[in-house]
């Protein structure tokens, strides 16, 4: 554990500026968000977690395939574990915690002290607090463990393209998160319209877990899209599995650092 913590200071004392950019760009735009008041914000929200996520991920494992700066970190008197789970630390544990928090902060706080300069007709401060809170409580578990599981679907890819590849990270992560979900969406839709024999529409390969479930109509009438949605067992399998892919993901990226290491 003392090396653990001595490696989590390391990281802090070289990386802190980026960190604290990071923190100012990401709170300036959690404001920005905030004041628009729009439900169409909250992809942007989810967009920002992602790319914030991804900037932490890079400085962390980067050193890995630098080679510029991998053997003075390589030949750190710590196992290729410790260093493994100070970057997960950093960038799962530490990340989602400090956005949630700063997520709160910047969109009520700091965005209802930057309204009061200007003439609004606003409601007391407690008032919105309590609203805001009230809005946070009232979305499901099931909804922030998709956000969050999608957080570790981007992170774990780029994770692995950080360690083997030297440049073009996010563009490359761009396309390969892109493809897994055209491909996914396809699977299921090829799959869920050989089952019913009918028209299906799938949630669409972009952000899936926001569409509507999947919806169908007879090929005789002519009627909408009904759409329906998993039962709470097979989205508890669903969610079991995802969790047993994300864990080989990052078996896999432990096991690569192990032979860069050598």
């Amino acid at each position: 554990m003392n090396r653990f913590w001595l490696l989590v200071r390391r990281q802090w004392t070289e990386n802190y500026k980026v960190y604290l950019l990071l923190w100012v760009v990401m709170t300036l735009s959690l404001m920005a968000l905030g004041l628009t008041e729009n439900k169409s914000a909250q992809p942007l929200d989810l967009l920002l977690f992602w790319l914030g996520g991804c900037v932490v991920t890079t400085t962390i494992f980067i050193r890995w395939s630098d080679f510029g700066r991998a053997s003075f970190y390589l030949l750190l008197p710590a196992s290729a574990t410790e260093k493994f789970l100070c970057g997960i630390f950093y960038s799962v544990i530490l990340y989602v915690a400090v956005y949630c928090l700063n997520y709160f902060f910047s969109t009520y706080v700091l965005t209802y002290l930057i309204i009061l300069f200007f003439p609004n007709n606003l409601i007391p401060f407690s008032e919105l607090i309590n609203d805001g809170i009230s809005l946070i409580t009232s979305i499901s578990f099931r909804s922030y463990f998709v956000f969050f599981l999608s957080y570790i679907f981007v992170q774990s890819i780029l994770m692995i393209l950080v360690i083997r590849l030297k440049r073009m990270h996010i563009l490359i992560l761009a396309f390969t998160v892109l493809a897994i979900l055209v491909i996914y969406d396809y699977g299921m839709y090829a799959w869920m319209a050989n089952i019913s024999h009918a028209l299906v529409r799938a949630p669409g390969p972009v952000l899936t877990f926001l569409g509507p479930d999947f919806g169908y109509k007879s090929f005789v009438e002519e009627s909408d899209f009904e759409y329906f949605s998993f039962s709470r067992l097979i989205l508890i399998l669903n969610n079991m599995l995802w969790l047993i892919i994300f864990s080989i993901i990052y078996l896999t990226a432990f096991h690569k650092l192990k032979e860069r290491e050598l």
